[in-house]
């Protein structure tokens, strides 16, 4: 098991459910330098998806994948998030026009 130290970390955020969510400064960089290059959004952008989300789905595939929505613009920001052990993480982010219904919706009820 791989030990993070408090200092690794860009943020911490609680999300609607109050559960926390983090984020790596490592891991933030490898979404926007290698995986999504093209998307310009802030830290504070992505936590105010978070912690006030438009729509929220359980994942298909992943019981332990939450989806996040906000609308931003004209575009939909997601941000994934894997909870483990009543935590979250980051798994990835990106942009779309276009939200996907799949999974079961989990906020608003």
């Amino acid at each position: 098991m791989i030990k993070i130290k408090k200092s690794d970390f860009l943020f911490e955020v609680k999300d609607i459910f109050g559960k926390i969510i983090r984020t790596t400064k490592n891991y933030w960089n490898k979404i926007f330098v290698i995986k999504h290059k093209e998307l310009k959004v802030s830290k504070e952008e992505v936590m105010k998806v978070l912690n006030n989300a438009d729509e929220i789905r359980k994942s298909v595939q992943d019981p332990y994948i939450y989806l996040y929505y906000k609308k931003l613009n004209k575009k939909h920001l997601v941000v994934v998030v894997k909870y483990l052990n009543n935590h979250g993480f980051i798994v990835t982010i990106y942009q779309t026009s276009k939200v996907k219904r799949k999974g079961e919706k989990i906020w608003p009820k």
